[in-house]
């Protein structure tokens, strides 16, 4: 199977890498996709880079102020035979987030790190902090965000990690982040690949 990200629709895949029948698999995130598209595409594509992550910072216009458009979210990454998109990588620290990464509304966080793929078309430093809240059993709950990233131009493994958790009464809603800090996911990251093959 190929390893591709679908960030630019199925009739441009993103090709980064192939997995075997064993399981044996390699990706490659040093090519950077952002000439496939024409200037017509790359405007629909490419957006602010506040809307690139998984956790915002208050109003994306002041992510920071006056950002213009460099991102995208890669999404998932698919796992591609017989020109159909036949399963999914989770890239996690542990097996128990990947419940939680298919649906976060009836699974648990907890405290380990998944990575997503960030496209961005410059070089870009972000340091930024801030409050957010999330709504639970009638009050608000405050979600601290941190982002401490270095990127380059291109494809980026970002590392969200869940630093702590908020218990909630699994009857209600699963349990969630409240203290997430983003990072580039560096060289040699220690990341658990989980494999869902849809048939």
């Amino acid at each position: 199977m190929d390893i591709v990200l679908t960030m630019f629709g199925f009739d441009k895949l993103v090709k980064i890498g192939t997995i075997s029948a064993s399981g044996d698999f390699e990706i490659n995130l040093s090519a950077n996709p952002i000439g496939m598209l024409t200037d017509e595409e790359r405007e629909f594509y490419i957006d602010k880079l506040a809307y690139g992550f998984q956790y915002g910072c208050g109003n994306p216009d002041d992510f920071p102020e006056g950002e213009p458009k460099i991102a995208r979210d890669a999404g998932y990454i698919a796992l591609w035979a017989n020109n159909e998109w036949s399963g999914t990588l989770f890239p996690v620290s542990d097996e128990k987030l990947q419940p939680w990464m298919e649906d976060n509304g009836y699974n648990d966080a907890v405290q380990a790190s998944f990575y997503k793929v960030l496209l961005v078309t410059e070089d870009v430093e972000v340091q930024k902090k801030c409050i957010n809240f999330d709504f639970y059993n009638d009050k608000d709950i405050e979600v601290g965000v941190e982002y401490d990233l270095r990127l380059k131009e291109g494809l980026n493994l970002v590392q969200y990690q869940f630093k702590s958790i908020y218990k909630t009464d699994p009857d209600i809603r699963a349990s969630f982040p409240t203290k997430i800090k983003m990072t580039d996911a560096g060289e040699n990251p220690e990341i658990i690949w989980m494999a869902k093959y849809f048939y």
